[in-house]
């Protein structure tokens, strides 16, 4: 039989399908012109298979186009990445029963911006027959640097459930085994076995995917998270037993915490981010080129202070400063009580020389910051501090969340929740640093490039489940307190290294987690937790090197 292969622009063809065969376009017509001339006609609408590998090209590169495509195809919505506009146009020609095969980004599984085409995907009915990642490349095309998969969707009702492919090995070293390795995975899809697991490959079928997708549909990394079976299954299984606890996104809708991220100098004004970022004065990773002021001592009322890099020493009141932490790297305790840092909220405070010297000139860029560093402490500071952005694997990261008795503000890499009542804020301090919530975020985070990952306050932090804080037992309440008061100030191995040693203060913190939860069974998995976070933060730690060695 011989193919019908013609050239086409891709979208408009799907937008319009016909069975018309229009000639190629000539390389004179611009896409518009094209797209002008060619509508009503296009491919045919019947068709059994879809396969595509749609450019993932950053919408910001080609802003003309995109305004275009938005008008053709206004089911994708936010700020989707070009290849949104491929997937979607795709169900067009796509008949009842056919099947939608490609190559897709982590922003598909992940991206608050692309809900939108999930939503639409999956409100015409279609499911996921499986997906397929490497856990030993970043991505399936020739040097990327980002997460992409393989995904294959029914249009209408699977006939079998889900199945989850993981590659062992790097694709060049399978290539002449793909038909076997591709027979092996169907033949899996349709047998009674859960699990397949052979030398170049493990698989297994998630029973669930429709409830899953379907409570989750704001973020589906869940289906995706993971470089092996055992962590997937654990993530899924502890998930599943998680359903009827709260998550900190439905908290926030009750009003009982409120996270906030607060980029410095861009609360209240516009132009002095980076005097706004010198105002912090730094006790923790100096080494950033932002870490101007250096904190020596401070007093009840004094803060005795250094300009990085030179001989200047000078000292400040207290009260000319606010509590923050500008970072998390090498913070060593949960509670930083009386261990903030702190920022700069009145300019008239410092000497011409330091100014000078600092390089926060002129006065008015310096004043504009002071003012948006003072409004941001006054509505955003809290008691609790989240990590936004991380390695997950830094010998400098010890813990994921802080507490603090004064309200301290947060810089770019961290988030600020503040909660309704100081006790519910050490409970869920505490619960946050376990590894329960740990591999919850592990299984909603968007990697960056391997181990470097966004922890944003809606779609990773807001999808954790929490204790149901409004309703717990006053002696599980108390024993909570108590354990944070044991751990909170104990200096201990990076968080890294807690689950790779299954460190006993990190499972004196996840005792009392799974008490708060109502797991009291989970203790027994522990070990078992341990060794696939462990597995999985090596992994993204390997893939993180091997991404760095390609750029």
């Amino acid at each position: 039989m011989q193919p019908n292969v013609f050239s086409r622009d891709g979208v408009d063809a799907m937008l319009n399908p016909s069975n018309t065969n229009p000639d190629p376009p000539t390389a004179e017509q611009t896409l518009d012109k094209w797209i002008e001339t060619m509508t009503g006609t296009g491919v045919p609408s019947d068709f059994d298979v879809v396969i595509m590998n749609p450019p993932f090209t950053r919408r910001e590169r080609i802003p003309d186009e995109i305004a275009k495509l938005q008008k053709n195809v206004p089911q994708v919505k936010g700020k989707a990445g070009y290849w949104a506009y491929f997937v979607v146009p795709a169900d067009n020609v796509l008949k009842q029963g056919g099947v939608l095969a490609l190559v897709i980004p982590e922003e598909f599984f992940a991206g608050s911006s692309v809900e939108s085409v999930r939503r639409t995907l999956f409100d015409k009915g279609y499911t996921i027959q499986h997906i397929i990642r490497s856990a030993v490349e970043v991505a399936f095309s020739e040097s990327a640097l980002y997460r992409d998969y393989l995904l294959v969707l029914r249009k209408g009702k699977a006939k079998h459930p889900l199945v989850i492919t993981i590659l062992k090995k790097k694709l060049q070293e399978i290539q002449d085994r793909i038909p076997e390795l591709a027979k092996s995975i169907r033949d899996f899809s349709v047998s009674k076995e859960s699990n397949l697991n052979i030398e170049e490959l493990e698989a297994q079928k998630i029973f669930n995917a429709t409830e899953l997708i379907s409570k989750h549909i704001g973020n589906l990394k869940p289906l995706v998270a993971f470089n092996t079976t055992k962590a997937q299954k654990l993530a899924l299984q502890l998930l599943d037993n998680l359903k009827d606890k709260p998550t900190l996104e439905e908290l926030e809708k009750r009003n009982f915490v409120r996270t906030r991220a607060y980029n410095p100098g861009q609360y209240k004004t516009r132009g002095a981010e980076g005097y706004a970022r010198k105002l912090y004065a730094s006790r923790y990773g100096s080494k950033s080129p932002n870490a101007v002021f250096l904190i020596e001592k401070v007093s009840e009322k004094m803060l005795y202070l250094k300009i990085k890099k030179t001989k200047i020493h000078f000292k400040l009141p207290l009260e000319k400063f606010v509590p923050s932490l500008r970072t998390y790297s090498e913070v060593p305790h949960i509670d930083i009580t009386g261990e903030e840092e702190f920022a700069l909220v009145d300019s008239k405070a410092l000497p011409l020389e330091v100014i000078k010297l600092a390089g926060l000139i002129p006065q008015e860029k310096l004043d504009m910051a002071i003012v948006d560093i003072r409004c941001a402490h006054e509505d955003i500071a809290s008691n609790v501090l989240l990590t936004r952005r991380t390695q997950l694997t830094s010998p400098g990261l010890y813990w994921l969340v802080f507490y603090s008795d004064n309200d301290t503000l947060s810089n770019a890499v961290l988030l600020n929740m503040r909660v309704k009542d100081a006790i519910t804020a050490k409970i869920l301090a505490l619960y946050l640093n376990s590894t329960v919530a740990f591999i919850q975020l592990i299984a909603f985070v968007a990697e960056t490039r391997g181990s470097w990952v966004d922890l944003h306050s809606r779609q990773e932090w807001g999808q954790v489940h929490v204790p149901d804080v409004e309703n717990l037992d006053q002696q599980l309440v108390k024993r909570a307190l108590q354990t944070l008061a044991q751990v909170s100030k104990i200096k201990t191995k990076t968080l890294y290294e807690r689950i790779a040693t299954h460190d006993k203060i990190q499972r004196l913190i996840d005792e009392i987690a799974l008490d708060l939860l109502d797991l009291g069974e989970w203790k027994a998995k522990l070990d078992d937790l341990y060794d696939a976070v462990g597995n999985e933060l090596m992994t993204m730690h390997k893939i993180l090197e091997t991404s760095g060695k390609k750029r």
